[in-house]
């Protein structure tokens, strides 16, 4: 690797082996002063191994050295706030009851004098400064619950450069995937802090399974592939392209599935009428089986809330949504599952696995009668079956009695995918399908989708994702505050042609 001017971090020869396998090998990683580094490679390729390294929960193997602003690093690193190493996961670790001010310096400790009660007043001034000198526009005073989840992830990065700030005059921002959750417009919020971080003379290591987001910010990108660096390339003459056969080793080929022809949907499956929530408004659209229907907008104009008022998740305050057949939907999420709907939820971690349970147990939960016998359950037949199912939805590796919380996000997904899919529903309503997985994990995860749009089921595809819809989707239907403001079809459908009427650019928007 060739040396790197100027350096805020410079490791070298960092390994770490769990029993037989080498999850790091003699890696060398070195950050500029004020850069913005994009750290990327396919779950398993040893990110989050390093990561861990460097915030001093993992011991490297002997040989490792390492140097921060021109200091030696020894391992394994202790106190890394004093170093100025501050580590922010995509959970962001904030209090959601405690106000912005409160949150901002519950790590650094608040403005008080010997026994005195905290000088709320001068917190507030110091928390506006902080917040002003990083360009995020938020109330200090409100409840961090409340808070957009850009604005969230925000307040998480200036709170850890406030609390940076009282040990180092430099700092060290690694973000471990910021923006999984949020969406085009929000995650260009945050990328914008990031920015600004790294202008004022700190680094920041950005962690992202969204390359277009690491190409636009990254100055530089670092690719891991089975523990090893092997590549690190100028993010300004890279592409997205170059940086996946660098991730799997090979050509990845078409990004996404062939899609299907429009003309081979058939009969409907599910019809919305008039649905209305707190953004959805007077919402009417027809899904019909054989079809992949992507349902898109800007933040906070409905895609987001629309699925979860079809499948009774959240009550619609009009409107009702349908089967084919006149059956009514959305009465309860059980009775919509008996319907033969199935709702796949975004927040994959919260709503869609039980992380402490075992894959077998996580993807038997929909037909768990099926295996009782008199009373007990067969849990031989149980892990068999989903042993079996693994391997036919490609999730690695297929060990039916690991802990979920120990799979990849990408196999997180396709378990969740197999727990649904094992019934065969007619109607599948996917929300953010590929959200925080990597891009084989992606386009697996979207041939399972398109497999069972071939099978005969009708899917609905919430997204953000406008590359992903416009590749994928044989109908998009494009929503403007709550309503639909254009409907694309097959050929029509690219990405532009949807930013255009996400931006209200169509003359269907009112």
């Amino acid at each position: 690797m060739a040396a790197v001017a100027d350096p805020a971090l410079d490791v070298r020869s960092v390994s770490k082996r769990f029993g037989g396998v080498h999850a790091l090998v003699a890696v060398d990683l070195r950050l500029r002063r004020g850069e913005i580094l994009g750290l990327v490679g396919e779950n398993g390729s040893g990110k989050s191994t390093l990561v861990k390294v460097l915030s001093g929960y993992h011991t490297p193997e002997r040989g490792a050295t390492g140097e921060v602003f021109g200091r030696p690093l020894s391992f394994p690193v202790n106190n890394p706030g004093e170093l100025g190493i501050a580590v922010i996961h995509q959970d962001l670790a904030l209090v959601d009851e405690m106000t912005v001010v409160e949150n901002l310096g519950v790590s650094s400790g608040y403005a008080s004098s010997g026994l005195r009660p905290v000088r709320w007043r001068r917190e507030r001034s110091r928390s506006v400064e902080l917040l002003e000198r990083f360009g995020v526009d938020v109330d200090p005073g409100a409840r961090v619950g409340d808070l957009a989840p850009a604005e969230r992830a925000s307040v998480a990065i200036v709170r850890a450069t406030r609390e940076l700030s009282s040990h180092a005059h430099q700092h060290i921002l690694i973000l471990d995937e910021p923006t999984s959750y949020l969406t085009g417009a929000e995650a260009q919020r945050v990328m914008r802090v990031m920015r600004t971080v790294a202008d004022s003379g700190s680094s920041v290591i950005f962690i992202s399974h969204h390359l277009h987001e690491v190409v636009e910010v990254a100055d530089r990108v670092v690719v891991l592939r089975d523990g090893r660096v092997v590549a690190d390339v100028d993010a300004a003459t890279t592409t997205e392209a170059r940086i996946i056969a660098h991730m799997l080793g090979r050509e990845l080929g078409d990004f996404y599935p062939a899609r299907l022809d429009p003309a081979g949907s058939r009969d409907v499956a599910m019809v919305a009428e008039h649905i209305t929530g707190e953004i959805v408004d007077d919402l009417s659209f027809e899904l019909r089986h054989g079809e992949i229907l992507g349902v898109t907008g800007l933040a906070g104009m409905g895609q987001q809330e629309l699925p979860y008022l079809l499948t009774g998740v959240q009550a619609p305050a009009a409107g009702v949504a349908r089967r084919g057949d006149g059956r009514v939907l959305g009465r309860s999420p059980a009775a919509t599952l008996r319907a033969g709907v199935v709702l796949v939820p975004g927040n994959r971690q919260r709503d869609g696995v039980w992380l402490d349970a075992t894959a077998a147990e996580n993807i038997s939960l929909p037909v768990l009668r099926e295996y009782y016998r008199r009373a007990w359950l067969n849990g031989r037949e149980e892990s068999t079956r989903a042993k079996g199912l693994m391997q036919m939805f490609r999730v690695q590796p297929p060990i039916a009695d690991q802990k979920v919380s120990n799979f990849s996000g990408g196999n997180q997904q396709k378990i969740v995918l197999a727990k649904w899919l094992q019934g065969e529903p007619d109607v599948l309503l996917l929300d953010e399908p590929t959200q925080g997985v990597d891009a084989g994990a992606r386009k697996e995860i979207l041939e399972i989708v398109r497999a069972a749009t071939e099978a005969g089921a009708a899917v609905a595809i919430f997204s953000s994702d406008l590359e992903q819809l416009a590749n994928v989707c044989t109908r998009v239907l494009v929503l403007w505050r709550g309503r639909a403001a254009a409907e694309l079809v097959g050929d029509e459908i690219t990405e532009d042609s949807l930013l255009q009427a996400c931006q209200g650019e169509s003359s269907l928007v009112a």
